[in-house]
C-alpha cells in the first residue's frame, strides 16, 4: 500500500514564515480491514504500516479484545509491549542518528544506526538489562552540538495522558480521525507531551525553544524506554483498551511519535468499522502545532524558510514522508 505524503506549503513574506497549509495523501489504511474476519484483520494490521507496525498491531489486538468484551491475553500482551518499546527506541534512534544531524550542520551517523538496528532486531528478553545499559551509555553522544535556535510561543496545548475509557466517550469516527481535538481544540502529542516536566526539556521550553525541547524530549523518552527494558511495569501507562458499546472496542497505544487510537466494531466476527487516529493528524492538524508555530519564525531567505519548516516538521515527526514548499506570501 502506498504510504502517501504530507505536503507542507509555507507562506514567506521575505523576512519570516507567516502561514502554513498542510495537505496529506496518506490513505485510510483502516478501510482495508472492513468486512474481513476479525482475527484475520488484526493479523494484517502490522503489514499495512511501514512505520510503527508493532504499535499498530497491538492497538488493533487490544481494540478487538475490548470489542469482544475480553481481556487481552497477558502473555501475548507482554511480548507485544516489549516489541512496541523496542520499536519506539528504533524510531527515536533513526531520527537522532540519521535525520537530525544534517539539519544541524552535521553528517548522518549511518554506522551507529545500522549497529543499533541490528542490536535491537537480535535482542532476546534475557538481554534487555544489558541492552538498556548500552543505550543509556550511548545517549549522551546523541545530544546535538548545536540545538535548534528557533523560538516560538506555544500554539496548542500538550495532550495530557487520557485513558482509553475516557476516549471511548469522545465519539471517535472518521471525521475525528482526520482532525482530532481534545476538549474542543487541537493538541500536540508525542515525546514533548510526555516529558515536558523533564529538567532539560522544561529549561528549553522556558526559553521558548520548542523545537530544541522536542529533540531533548526524544532523549528523555529514550531514557524512559531503556528503564522499561529493566522494569516492564514502567510502560504500562502506554497501553490500555475499553469497550465503547456492544461489539465496539477502543485501544490506546503510545508510540515514539505520540498517541495512537484504534476503534474497532465487530459483528458476526467480521470488522464492520475500523477507525485509526494517528499522531500525524494531531501534530499536523490545520490549526495544530506545526501551523501555529511556523508563523512568525524569522527567515531572511527562501532557503532559510524551508530549513526552518523542515526542522519544525522533523521535530513533530509525521508518520509519512513530507515535502516542504515555500511560496511568497
Amino acid at each position: 500500500m502506498d504510504a502517501g505524503k504530507l505536503t507542507i506549503t509555507v507562506g514567506w513574506d521575505g523576512a519570516r514564515c507567516v502561514t502554513a497549509a498542510l495537505a496529506s495523501t496518506r490513505p485510510q489504511a483502516a478501510q482495508a480491514l472492513v468486512g474481513r474476519d476479525a482475527d484475520e484483520a488484526v493479523a494484517l494490521v502490522p503489514r499495512l504500516f511501514s512505520l510503527c507496525g508493532q504499535a499498530q498491531g497491538l492497538a488493533a489486538r487490544l481494540a478487538l479484545a475490548a470489542a469482544r468484551g475480553q481481556p487481552a491475553a497477558a502473555s501475548a500482551c507482554a511480548a507485544a509491549r516489549r516489541a512496541v518499546v523496542l520499536e519506539a527506541i528504533g524510531e527515536h534512534l533513526w531520527r537522532l542518528c540519521l535525520d537530525w544531524p544534517p539539519l544541524l550542520g552535521g553528517a548522518p551517523r549511518l554506522d551507529d544506526f545500522r549497529r543499533w538496528r541490528q542490536r535491537l532486531a537480535a535482542a532476546a528478553p534475557a538481554d534487555d538489562a544489558a541492552l538498556a545499559a548500552e543505550l543509556l551509555a550511548f545517549l549522551p553522544s546523541l545530544a546535538p552540538g548545536a540545538w535548534p535556535a528557533e523560538t516560538a510561543a506555544p500554539s496548542v496545548a500538550l495532550l495530557p495522558p487520557v485513558a482509553a475509557a475516557e476516549w471511548a466517550r469522545v465519539g471517535i469516527d472518521a471525521a475525528f480521525a482526520a482532525c482530532p481535538q481534545w476538549q474542543g481544540a487541537p493538541a500536540e502529542t508525542g515525546a514533548l507531551a510526555r516529558h515536558a516536566g523533564d529538567v532539560a526539556v522544561a529549561g528549553l521550553l522556558a526559553q521558548g525553544r520548542r523545537i530544541a525541547a522536542r529533540v531533548a524530549a526524544r532523549l528523555a523518552d529514550l531514557r524512559e524506554l531503556a528503564a522499561t527494558l529493566v522494569d516492564p511495569a514502567r510502560v504500562v501507562d502506554w497501553f490500555d483498551a475499553a469497550p465503547v458499546a456492544a461489539g465496539v472496542g477502543l485501544a490506546r497505544v503510545e508510540t515514539a511519535r505520540g498517541l495512537l487510537l484504534h476503534l474497532m466494531q465487530v459483528k458476526d466476527e467480521r470488522v464492520g468499522c475500523h477507525v485509526i487516529v494517528a499522531p500525524t493528524e494531531w501534530n499536523f492538524h490545520p490549526q495544530g502545532a506545526f501551523a501555529g508555530e511556523i508563523a512568525g519564525i524569522p527567515a531572511a531567505t527562501r532557503d532559510a524558510a524551508a530549513a526552518a519548516a523542515r526542522r519544525l516538521a522533523l521535530a513533530l515527526d509525521p508518520c509519512v514522508a513530507y515535502e516542504v514548499v515555500v511560496e511568497d506570501a
